[in-house]
């Protein structure tokens, strides 16, 4: 728990000095937001051997040319026969998008610190039922690519890093740790935003 709160606090300090950074630049874009998808990954995948964690949807709203914030949710069930076993999971992520460059009118380099919670029950109805809860908390950090394909249309691809922490509801707790380059190591990995305001 000492180290997430640590990752916590450097994520913010970071934020905070690439903020007052941007503050010194001339400001061109209006504030401005709309739907999208985010692939996100969390150490479900692969871990539990169980299906993809879901990505998430949701929306980015730039507050200033320089500073915006997300949110995202996702939500999914996966049933495996005959055992039978049913997943149910869902994921919340936020994030701070923060402009670092504008290589072009179209092309924006982010830095984007984060927070995502997972959560998975696996309800094994194989006598005797069994049921685990598993809760996934974690502090991420991308450098992203948001490239404006169209005026109201962009595709983003993000590289970045996580300190996540997993532990089940069993009696003693089962904890995982999960730290470095854990996403975005796949170019199929993409993101969309359609602005609407």
């Amino acid at each position: 728990m000492k180290k997430l709160i640590f990752a916590a606090v450097a994520a913010s300090l970071l934020t905070a000095a690439v903020a007052q950074a941007a503050d010194e630049r001339p400001t061109t874009m209006l504030p401005t937001g709309g739907l999208g998808f985010r692939s996100q990954v969390t150490p479900l995948n692969g871990a539990l051997s169980v299906p993809q964690a879901p990505a998430t949807i949701g929306l980015r709203h730039w507050f200033n040319e320089f500073v915006g914030a997300d949110i995202g949710a996702g939500y999914y069930t996966a049933e495996i026969k005959p055992l039978p076993e049913k997943f149910t999971g869902y994921t919340i992520d936020v994030g701070i998008p923060i402009s670092i460059k504008r290589p072009s009118e179209k092309v924006n380099f982010l830095f984007r610190p984060g927070f995502t919670w997972s959560d998975l029950k696996d309800n094994d109805e194989t006598p005797p039922p069994l049921e685990i809860h598993w809760t996934t908390m974690g502090i991420t950090g991308e450098l992203e690519v948001e490239w404006m394909v169209a005026d109201k249309l962009s595709i983003s691809a993000s590289q970045g890093f996580g300190y996540f922490q997993m532990h089940d509801d069993g009696n003693p707790k089962t904890t995982r740790t999960y730290t470095g380059n854990l996403f975005g190591g796949n170019f199929t990995e993409l993101g969309f935003h359609v602005y609407l305001w």
